[in-house]
């Protein structure tokens, strides 16, 4: 038998009794030969005689309703499903407008009729970020008094010295937040670009557009421009407005390295040798794990170089499990983490 065209190789092998065992095959046998063939059909014609079949009638799919969902109907900073997009942003142009909240675009989700949208993640499964970020802070604590006796007990060495010794409980802090991260369903993460205000509004159409079309991740978000400062005369231009395109989960480096692809793409982030963007998880985020930590955590969880770095053998594959052995191996986790 060949297993390789065997789905279940570990219940089917060359022992198993595919064909019955030897009683009943040999009862089947002798029942085979003393039937012929046309013995078989006016059976069959008897048989469907007496028991028609049912009719069935099948529903054509044109027959169900279905509508766009936006989870972010109603919210007057967001692109609502009764404007265009460019109407969108005329109506909001992240170059000049002053609001205080961040201006959001989503991907539209075809619903069935009646249907609730379905959530990123299965609520009872999750912690609320406020729970999780609860247990997150309490890992920062234990580092940094971790890190506080290292340094007594090496009082007279070097900083260098410090900072190598403090290495491993610096990745072990790393690694034990995003766990937690993905343990409590708080996954999404983004890729950063920075245009300058000149530029923000041709960026923006961009990035607005490949979300509503389904290119990048299902949401983006621009900040807007800065209020004025009304005790100077001289007004001070924003240096660059935060544009976020945000995946769901940052541990499939399969959907992170598609969005990063589609912004090379689109002419929005540069190839490996010109330079690099930057992608970094909620959890850091709602942390304020920014480039001055003082944990000395990388603000950023992967660069466009790594992720255009990685093999092609990780472009394909498929397999959550693949996809966690591509995670530890960029991330040098030696523990199995939840996708």
């Amino acid at each position: 038998m060949n297993l390789d065209l065997v789905p279940f190789a570990g219940y089917i092998s060359d022992d198993s009794d595919f064909y019955g065992t030897t009683k009943p095959r040999k009862k089947l046998e002798s029942r085979s030969k003393k039937t012929t063939t046309k013995q078989l059909v006016q059976r069959w014609d008897r048989d469907r005689a007496t028991h028609p079949a049912a009719s069935i009638s099948v529903a054509s799919s044109d027959t169900v309703e279905r509508t766009l969902y936006n989870r972010l109907e109603g919210v007057s900073t967001a692109r609502q499903l009764n404007e265009t997009v460019d109407e969108f942003l005329k109506r909001l142009p992240p170059r000049t407008t002053i609001t205080s909240n961040w201006i959001w675009v989503t991907c539209p989700i075809l619903k069935g009729k009646g249907k609730a949208a379905e959530p990123i993640h299965a609520p009872e499964l999750e912690e609320s970020p406020e729970e999780m970020m609860g247990r997150a802070r309490a890992l920062l604590s234990q580092f940094a008094a971790e890190k506080e006796r290292l340094v007594s007990a090496h009082e007279n060495s070097t900083q260098s010295t410090i900072t190598r010794k403090s290495g491993p409980l610096r990745e072990r802090l790393r690694e034990d937040i995003l766990d937690l991260a993905v343990s409590s369903g708080i996954t999404n993460g983004k890729w950063m670009l920075f245009p300058k205000p000149e530029d923000v509004n041709r960026v923006w159409k961009l990035v607005a557009e490949a979300v509503v079309d389904g290119r990048l991740g299902d949401t983006a978000k621009v900040a807007p421009a800065d209020p004025p400062d009304l005790f100077s005369a001289i007004q001070k231009q924003k240096a660059s407005h935060l544009v976020c395109v945000y995946t769901s989960d940052f541990s499939d480096l399969e959907d992170v390295r598609r969005v990063l692809e589609e912004l090379i793409e689109l002419g929005l982030a540069p190839r490996a040798a010109d330079g690099a963007i930057y992608y970094k998880t909620d959890v850091y985020t709602y942390l304020d794990i920014d480039s001055s930590n003082s944990y000395g955590l990388k603000a950023s969880l992967y660069s466009s170089k790594d992720i255009i770095g990685l093999s092609k053998t990780t472009k394909q594959a498929h397999s959550s499990k693949r996809k966690q052995q591509t995670l530890t191996s960029m991330l040098g986790d030696s523990k199995k983490r939840k996708t």
